[in-house]
């Protein structure tokens, strides 16, 4: 009898054991000797790949803690023999198969830059049909999200017509890739106002953190005018935001006028120019503070000092004139 079902680790054996996930819709399908390689952390490299690929490397079984992200087994209690077929492939080896190279993306933790460029070599469309099938296809909410990943990374415009799709659909379950997507595919008044109407939904407290994952690929000033209705209190999210969005010495200046919270989120805006924590969100922007008079930094800076002289102020204003160079771009 010809085999129909295959065990999803090894692709060889029949299946013989479904063992429910962390995903109920998607339960393992395995033979029984990977079912205990799977419960002894002991698969071999290929077996774990071919279940990152359908179930994500973010799964109980397969994250991080026991495996490396080239399948290697980080804590076996059995012993894991590997012969070189039962390697994982690398990207080199997939990078011209658009379908192998949408498998391997799956199981990267992150999708880099060099899985990104090796996906933008191939056609659009044909990567826009395979994502749509694989987002469609899958109940896996990790596997759905690397889909989205790669709208918003690869396909820029080319996915405006199903970005727009998702979004009345699946905003509320993707709200933070969606909006990535939206900076890419779509008029950036659009994405913007899809997002601030999402927004109105966020508690006070969530809003923060929630407007900067979201906002800061768009780098737009209106931003800045939505924040300036929206910060009621301080929180270290907004300037990254700000940061995020150029925002010109005029605009600084106008905030440390209006006193708290806006002078203080004027502060942290231009010490985050320095991304001196290494912050995901803005280090790889290089933002600035725009149309600066160099001439008034300090004087104005020093003033408000003198109205507001907490450590915090101090600290932060320190930092500012000391790297005045770094953080300001001359200009009218």
């Amino acid at each position: 009898m010809a085999v129909t079902h295959l065990c999803e680790a090894c692709k060889r054996n029949e299946i013989d054991v479904v063992k429910i996930s962390d995903e109920p819709a998607q339960p393992y399908r395995l033979c029984n000797d990977c079912h205990g390689r799977l419960l002894t952390y002991s698969l071999r490299p290929i077996e774990w790949y071919h279940l990152a690929i359908i179930h994500s490397p973010k799964k109980f079984l397969l994250h991080d803690d026991f495996y490396e992200e080239d399948g290697e087994a980080c804590q076996p209690e059995e012993d894991v023999l590997v012969t070189a077929e039962e390697k994982i492939p690398t990207l080199q080896a997939v990078q011209h198969d658009l379908e192998s190279l949408l498998d391997f993306s799956i199981t990267r933790w992150f999708l880099h830059n060099d899985v990104i460029n090796a996906l933008k070599k191939h056609d659009t469309q044909k990567i826009l049909m395979s994502v749509r099938s694989r987002f469609y296809g899958t109940e896996n909410h990790e596997v759905k999200s690397r889909m989205l990943e790669i709208a918003a990374d690869v396909l820029g415009t080319a996915a405006s017509d199903w970005v727009r799709e998702l979004w009345e659909n699946d905003a509320d379950k993707f709200f933070h890739l969606l909006s990535w997507a939206a900076a890419s595919s779509l008029p950036a008044e659009e994405g913007m106002r899809r997002i601030f109407d999402q927004l109105k939904c966020v508690s006070e407290k969530e809003l923060p953190m929630m407007a900067l994952s979201s906002l800061y690929r768009f780098r737009s000033h209106h931003i800045l005018d939505w924040m300036e209705s929206h910060c009621s209190s301080f929180n270290d999210s907004w300037g990254r935001l700000a940061s995020a969005c150029f925002p010109t010495w005029l605009r600084m200046k106008s905030w440390l006028n209006k006193g708290r919270p806006f002078s203080l989120i004027a502060l942290d805006t231009m010490a985050n120019c320095l991304a001196v924590k290494n912050d995901p969100f803005i280090e790889e922007l290089s933002p600035k503070i725009l149309r600066t008079d160099i001439n008034e930094i300090e004087p104005i800076l020093y003033d408000y000092l003198q109205e507001d002289g907490v450590p915090r102020v101090k600290t932060k204003v320190g930092i500012i004139v000391k790297n005045k160079e770094a953080i300001f771009e001359k200009g009218e």
